[in-house]
């Protein structure tokens, strides 16, 4: 039995980590048996440790963004091997930040869309994807995260985010302040 893979997508601040944690709560709670991963693997050597170091450098990027841009694919290729292990289990993996997260920073930051997606193309897809559209919490903003920071950054990232969701045909849930009404959007697109 072939697994699922399930990726939740939105700028910072906007709830990913909850609301990928609790849809992964959900579905474990129905018998399916789910994970949560969220991208980048910080703990995937050499490049998570790297990944980790620059997104908190708290100064400026010290590397072109397409520089960063392959350190996150190469990141993402080389967590590839266990992520199609859980999935050839039958498990529904549910990721926090994916292809579509790189493809919407990079272009945001500068850097040209149609070479970041042909930088990805040999990743496995998502069979579904999931864009968590809104206001960002700006009290949950971590000071040394430079995206996070860079609330103009921010705002264009978001825009990026809604023209690839059109493009890529992914389920757009819109956030709402209480996280409950956000949950139920969020199950309403989930195919159980």
């Amino acid at each position: 039995m072939k697994g699922k893979f399930i990726a939740i997508y939105g700028i910072n601040n906007i709830g990913k980590t909850t609301h990928a944690k609790r849809l992964s709560a959900r579905l474990n709670a129905l018998g399916k048996r789910a994970v949560y991963v969220k991208y980048p693997i910080y703990n995937q050597k050499p490049t998570g440790p790297m990944i980790n170091k620059i997104l908190r450098s708290q100064g400026k990027q010290k590397m072109s963004e397409e520089e960063l841009q392959l350190l996150f694919v190469l990141n993402r290729y080389q967590f590839q091997p266990k992520l199609l292990k859980m999935l050839r289990q039958g498990k529904i993996v549910v990721a926090e930040d994916y292809i579509g997260t790189g493809i919407a920073w990079g272009t945001a930051k500068g850097s040209n869309q149609a070479e970041l997606e042909n930088m990805n193309k040999f990743l496995v897809q998502p069979d579904l994807a999931i864009l968590m559209d809104g206001q960002r919490e700006l009290i949950a903003r971590e000071k040394k995260h430079i995206h996070e920071k860079d609330d103009q950054l921010a705002e264009k990232c978001r825009k990026i985010f809604k023209k690839l969701a059109k493009k890529y045909r992914w389920q757009v849930a819109k956030v709402d302040k209480d996280p409950d009404i956000t949950a139920a959007r969020i199950w309403e697109v989930i195919p159980v």
